[in-house]
């Protein structure tokens, strides 16, 4: 057994040569703390479909630790549950929605960019990739823009801190004692809403709204399950999209000649971004239980046993694609990758992130002339801090004209 852990954020974010060393070995591979790591693309998908035998409910969290159903995001929910909130999620966040908004999304990529010193220096995380997808949330919420900056401290400290684990910091217990602010913020805006709905008031077609108005099985959310799926919006945005554009960004800037196609031919912004996506993963893995013995690629699994999907794995399994550790923007089957989920457990906001890097790659290149963002001198990449992510912790450039 190797003593790989991929909840060490040392070994998780690293683990490129040894993850294709177990793929050689097999399908899975036993790891440390018992579990069973799936490695390559067609048993991951296999296990990702396979709702029945893998729940959702503890994966990412600690042995012992249990989320009580009102509080669990999307990613702590299984079937039947899962189906009908992702529903709500999905009918929350339709194309409709997304569309409508694509011009606050250029305009505040526009926004952020020109804050940005012509010449001088920048770090492109604090400056850009962070704060636009949480404006977007924030706005696709209908929240005060003026808030966007603290929700965005909240998240973050969330985010980087033991709760995802352990559902507790030293705080309290699950969202509300953890993060308190956060969670009476959600309530206040949820509460607030309610009561405009409930008293026939004019309100805003935004996504809250819809997530108040629509039911499962003809019940409305509670209002704490509201609070869960608000906060999986906020942090699903900071964290999952910010890392795609820190990721797309630190690609571009880093290959001159893939910037220099892309300038000329926007058709490859999309084949871009998917194997970004692919490559970069904002998520390396996640996590399921097993609830009944099954097995995975002639694996036998047992009851209680957890299961780490590796998504990020499979996205580069010499099986499926040719040559998995290089960016190939020609590459013919790079949105096959596992990145956004597979089957009943696709995210919801895949389509959201996607529309938000096309945009933000588009106004990043018509705001800066042809090769005027540079990286600083002697940049190396630095990953977050978060252990299952994949992204730049900085992104200092050097800009010479805009």
């Amino acid at each position: 057994m190797t003593t790989f852990d991929p909840f060490d954020p040392g070994q998780a974010q690293r683990a490129w040569p040894l993850l294709e060393q177990l793929r050689d070995t097999g399908p899975v591979a036993p790891i440390a703390g018992g579990m069973h790591y799936v490695t390559r693309h067609a048993e991951c998908r296999e296990a990702l479909r396979d709702t029945a035998s893998f729940s959702n409910a503890s994966g990412m969290k600690a042995p012992g630790v249990e989320v009580p159903f009102e509080d669990r995001i999307l990613g702590e929910l299984d079937p039947p549950q899962h189906t009908a909130v992702r529903r709500v999620m999905v009918t929350a966040l339709t194309p409709k929605v997304v569309h409508a908004a694509e011009p606050f999304m250029r305009d505040t990529a526009l926004q952020l960019l020109r804050q940005i010193p012509v010449p001088g220096t920048a770090d492109l995380v604090p400056a850009f990739t962070v704060p636009l997808p949480n404006r977007i949330t924030v706005h696709l919420l209908g929240f005060p823009a003026e808030d966007a900056e603290e929700l965005a401290g909240w998240a973050k400290a969330l985010m980087e801190s033991e709760f995802p684990r352990l559902n507790r910091t030293e705080r309290g217990e699950g969202f509300a004692g953890a993060f308190p602010e956060f969670a009476g913020y959600i309530d206040e805006k949820v509460t607030l809403r309610s009561e405009e709905i409930a008293r026939g008031a004019p309100v805003p077609d935004d996504v809250l709204t819809r997530l108040i108005r629509l039911e499962v099985d003809d019940v409305r959310l509670s209002p704490r399950q509201l609070r869960a799926l608000t906060r999986n919006l906020i942090t699903g945005g900071l964290t999952t999209t910010s890392q795609l554009l820190g990721n797309l960004l630190h690609q571009i800037l880093a290959d001159p000649d893939l910037e220099t196609r892309l300038r000329r031919d926007d058709t490859a912004l999309n084949p871009a971004i998917e194997e970004s996506l692919r490559l970069a993963p904002p998520i390396l893995f996640v996590a399921r239980g097993c609830v009944h013995a099954t097995a995975i690629g002639g694996t036998e699994i047992g009851e209680g046993e957890r299961v780490v999907v590796g998504t990020g794995s499979a996205n580069r399994d010499e099986r499926v694609f040719d040559g998995g550790d290089a960016f190939d923007l020609d590459r013919p089957n790079a949105d096959q990758h596992l990145t956004f989920g597979y089957g009943p457990h696709v995210c919801p906001g895949a389509a959201l992130a996607r529309v938000e890097a096309r945009l933000a790659l588009t106004a990043f290149f018509d705001h800066f002339v042809h090769g005027s963002v540079a990286l600083e001198p002697g940049y190396e990449f630095e990953n977050v801090s978060t252990f299952f992510e994949i992204g730049p912790r900085r992104l200092p450039v050097v800009t010479t004209a805009a």
